[in-house]
């Protein structure tokens, strides 16, 4: 397919959508805080866009929370404001300097006159539509002149246009664009703060059990909680050293902490205490990976590695926090009793199961396993009488037929591969 083609299809598409989506779209509520206040718009001299590093792409479709869409079409794009800028930028077949220029030109008009009438009426709207008005200028500039400095500037102004006209999906997708086309961004923190301010507020809509609401521009159509939880998942792969890594990756796992995935809330405390061990989050991360582990264990059919890494962690919050150890030390006291039961448990489930079975020596190491790590449990108390009793027994289970058993020769004992005598040819 010509590349001709594929323009001539993304119109139809445009202008098909375009029709279905009029009138879809409402105002929102807003996550802001107070706006940035950066007047001038300098660029980055001799920033060049980052192509993805060999085997990135397979790493994003890989990705268990999803690959990143930062080129996608979305619903808010053919709302009646957004329309002519998408099909502008969808459409445009060549770089064109000049036409960039002159849009970038007039998002520096729209946006300092936004931030001016917000500063003036602070609980008003009028500054939401310049905004708007900015976002769309900034993203005509970046798509007309890629590869440069002004696409760099104008992909992070129509990002923070987006995100104080309260277009949060909007918003996100040109942070991400950013962050994928320039790395080494200058306003990487600041980008990612905002992103990280989006799924703040997306999983509170979330926890309050907002319902679907189509056309809302501050927030996904269906998702929100796992839209969130990507967000701060990309946070924390896009910029790992970065300031928000260590909080992205508490949020992700809180997140799922508060969703019931205890797996994953477990993997992700421990991703959060190993990779960051200056952290202010280390404590917190330790005891709820401690309760995620617990909360993951299905009984003694199931693995034990929930149980034995639980009973390690147990043993390093004790040791590396003593004091707040004290704070939680009733809570601590509990679970560690349950650990110790259950790991007991496990044990003499495997020496009772050996023991049916006529392994009595095997019975009996489990049962010294219960005697010499869980001697306060109810089965230490219990175990040294079944000692006494099974050491009276026959090792191994008695052989049944053994007529025909003996009918069958042993087999030869293996041959070395070299023979004793260098000289021996090997047969």
């Amino acid at each position: 397919m010509t590349r001709m083609s594929e323009k001539l299809q993304t119109n139809f598409l445009l202008a098909t959508m375009a029709l279905l989506s009029t009138g879809l779209f409402v105002g929102c509520a807003s996550v802001q805080s107070q706006p940035n206040r950066e007047k001038g718009l300098a660029g980055l001299f001799g920033l060049q866009r980052q192509d993805n590093e060999p085997g990135q792409e397979l790493i994003d479709n890989v990705d268990p929370l999803g690959r990143r869409t930062f080129n996608r079409l979305l619903l808010d794009d053919l709302s009646p404001g957004n329309l002519s800028t998408t099909f502008a930028v969808r459409t445009t077949f060549a770089e064109d300097r000049p036409a960039a220029q002159a849009a970038y030109g007039e998002g520096q008009q729209y946006y300092n006159q936004a931030l001016a009438t917000k500063d003036a009426n602070p609980g008003g709207t009028d500054h939401l539509e310049l905004f708007q008005g900015a976002a769309n200028k900034f993203r005509l500039a970046a798509g007309k002149f890629p590869d440069s400095q002004l696409e760099h500037d104008a992909l992070y102004f129509e990002g923070e246009s987006y995100f104080f006209s309260n277009r949060y999906v909007q918003a996100n997708r040109a942070y991400e664009n950013l962050i994928n086309r320039y790395s080494g961004s200058r306003y990487l923190d600041k980008a990612e703060a905002r992103r990280f301010a989006i799924a703040e507020y997306w999983l509170a809509l979330s926890d309050s059990g907002a319902k679907l609401k189509i056309g809302d521009p501050s927030r996904p159509n269906s998702g929100l909680a796992t839209e969130a939880r990507r967000i701060f998942h990309r946070i924390r792969l896009d910029d790992p050293t970065g300031k928000l890594a260590d909080d992205a990756t508490l949020a992700l796992a809180n997140a799922y902490f508060k969703a019931e995935k205890w797996l994953d809330a477990a993997d992700t405390y421990e991703d959060l205490r190993r990779n960051y061990p200056g952290s202010q989050h280390q404590f917190h991360a330790h005891l709820f990976e401690l309760k995620s582990r617990l909360n993951s264990y299905q009984g003694r059919s199931y693995d034990s590695t929930p149980l034995v890494k639980a009973d390690g962690l147990m043993k390093q919050i004790v040791k590396q926090f003593p004091s707040k150890a004290r704070e939680e030390e009733e809570y601590l006291s509990k679970e560690a009793g349950m650990i110790q039961h259950l790991l007991a448990e496990r044990d003499w489930g495997m020496a009772k199961y050996f023991e049916q079975q006529g392994e009595n020596r095997a019975a009996q190491f489990y049962y010294q396993q219960v005697a010499e790590n869980h001697a306060h449990t109810k089965f230490g108390e219990e175990v040294h009488g079944e000692m006494t009793r099974i050491a009276e027994l026959p090792g191994k289970p008695k052989q049944h037929a053994k007529w025909l058993v003996d009918m069958f020769p042993e087999n030869d004992k293996t041959k070395p591969v070299i023979a004793s005598n260098p000289t021996t040819q090997l047969r």
